[in-house]
């Protein structure tokens, strides 16, 4: 990566000359176009920073990747070469290879996780998304990856499910809609009817104990229920390598209980439930076991994490829900930490903010949802009326096109926002192709088709010749683009790389406005081919990254 060579360039420089390690970085504008500090150089040789940083920029001559240094404030601000840019140019054309960051080293990552018996609605989009993108950056830094979805149904919502199917009739239910319906009218019904709960829980020691005829019912609330979520999964292109239903962890769950139990760890309160003793770790207890001996969430996700480790072997385990179970994810963790596991310090969470949609918060027991199937209808639609408004596509042409606007608008608008802050879904806004969206983005490849297209065969780039401004802007863009995606990988922020692509597509708006390509002289045409392609190039591996399509046309 010639950006990684050129700050190494620096690096090995300043250290044989001046015996310290510089911090290179990106400066503020106007400040070069890399630069380091010389504070704590300073401080060593007793030496106020202005100076420290003016020695040390006198040094820095004869170097092959930048022209010149100069001091300011403390810091020596570098500024690249010709050599840099024409090097960079050769670079973009060989195409980026993927990183060995994390050769060798397992990934588990735990998302979408949709409750059976509930549709999938656009409040659970954001681990899917979120889950998918991690997994392809982690795929491209060198991980072995499993992408894992782990569907509850030995909880208390589909315990309220089978209550319902019994009291409405279960040869009346068809569709996800039905269940739903059923969901909301047995909510009602049990705040009215409290003798329902105990309907419930004896549902639910039914389940855990093998009863046929709630088994039957469940299943039929299986099927009805995954039908719809794999279709929408499908039109998403989210794949998974494994399915984990949590009924099956039952029994481990309570041999788990007793082994907590066996080792002090855990203990039965007043109430008659099993609790984890956490208070001294500044958590609250963890009920692991109820009154009536049935397991709960936090039992099963024990569980789990016994078995992946068992099957998966991971280096590291993320699981991937929203921010209101992060106390439930440490407690789980410190659980497992106390319990003895080795793995316990492998295991992650990320949590993330709500969605909303303008009317408010969702929520399934009130019946206050927005389906994602019906979303995604909605910001096709909207996308439609985009891509007719500039030009009138046969239906079938203008529907695939709609079809990867909206599905990677709604992505990008997901991916964008860092995690912890909630979300406002809107269809009209995330399909805009102005502004900083998904689909602002797309346009910006289809464009850099358009133009190479019409090129034709291109001509060989030959280094030499000087470079504008508005080409060594983009230059240096595209050349930031794999440590981007390493730091955005590392850290598991896709936003880091959604914030890139918008920089990239402004600096190549700026470029293809002042920059003429195919009209260009013939000693700048090839240079300016060539950063159109490395632009395309970029721009179709990033929403790659992202899980997102670009069109051939919009």
């Amino acid at each position: 990566m010639i950006l990684e060579k050129a700050i190494q360039e620096i690096r090995d420089r300043v250290e044989r000359d001046y015996g310290f390690a510089p911090a290179v970085g990106e400066p503020r504008q106007g400040y070069g176009d890399l630069a380091f500090p010389c504070f704590e150089h300073a401080a060593a040789h007793k030496a106020s920073p202005a100076k420290a940083a003016e020695e040390v920029s006198r040094g820095l001559v004869g170097l092959k990747h930048f022209e010149r240094a100069e001091a300011a404030n403390g810091f020596v601000s570098l500024y690249f070469s010709p050599a840099f840019y024409a090097e960079a140019l050769a670079e973009f054309k060989e195409g980026y290879a993927k990183s060995n960051a994390g050769k060798k080293r397992k990934l588990v990552i735990d998302y979408s996780s949709p409750n059976v018996g509930k549709p999938l609605h656009v409040g659970h989009i954001r681990s899917t998304i979120l889950g998918d993108a991690f997994a392809r950056l982690r795929t491209h830094s060198g991980w072995s990856v499993t992408r894992s979805n782990y569907l509850c149904e030995a909880g208390t919502q589909v315990a309220m499910l089978m209550v319902a199917l019994e009291e409405f009739g279960i040869d009346k239910v068809k569709t996800e809609r039905d269940l739903l319906d059923c969901y909301v009218r047995i909510s009602k019904q049990f705040k009215e009817n409290p003798a329902l709960e105990e309907k419930a829980r004896d549902a639910l020691e039914r389940m855990e104990n093998g009863d046929e005829t709630v088994w039957k019912a469940l299943h039929k609330v299986r099927e009805i229920s995954l039908a719809p979520v794999r279709k929408n999964y499908e039109l998403l292109g989210i794949e998974f390598d494994e399915e984990i239903f949590d009924s099956v962890l039952v029994p481990r769950s309570l041999e788990i209980v007793e082994e907590a139990k066996k080792k002090g760890i855990a203990f039965k309160d007043e109430h008659g439930e099993t609790v984890v003793k956490l208070e001294d770790y500044k958590l609250p207890n963890f009920i692991v076991l109820r009154s009536n001996g049935t397991t709960l969430y936090s039992t099963r996700d024990l569980a789990l994490a016994d078995e992946r480790f068992e099957k998966r072997a991971f280096d590291e385990c993320v699981y991937v829900t929203a921010s209101e179970q992060n106390t439930h994810f440490r407690q789980v963790f410190k659980t497992l930490e106390l319990l003895g596991r080795e793995y316990a310090p492998r295991l992650k969470h990320v949590g993330f903010g709500l969605i909303s949609i303008p009317e408010g918060k969702l929520s399934t027991r009130e019946g206050r949802v927005l389906l994602l199937e019906d979303f995604l209808k909605a910001a096709i639609e909207t996308a439609k009326k985009e891509v007719r408004a500039r030009q009138d596509y046969p239906d079938a042409e203008a529907n695939k096109i709609a079809e990867q606007v909206a599905i990677g608008a709604t992505k990008f608008a997901v991916l964008r926002v860092t995690p912890e802050k909630g979300i406002v879904f809107n269809p009209a806004e995330i399909t805009r192709f102005e502004g900083h969206t998904g689909a602002f983005l797309q346009y910006s490849v289809v464009r850099c088709r358009g133009i190479l297209e019409k090129a034709g065969r291109l001509p060989a780039f030959k280094a030499g010749g000087e470079f504008d401004e508005h080409e060594k802007r983009l230059c240096k863009r595209l050349a930031a683009f794999p440590r981007v995606v390493e730091s955005a990988s590392r850290q598991l922020q896709p936003h880091q790389l959604c914030d890139y692509l918008l920089a990239l597509a402004d600096d190549y708006s700026a470029f293809y406005a002042n920059c003429p390509v195919l009209k260009a002289p013939e000693a700048d045409k090839a240079k300016r081919l060539a950063l159109v392609k490395a632009t395309l190039g970029t721009l179709e591996e990033g929403l790659d990254l992202l899980g997102i399509q670009a069109p051939e046309k919009m």
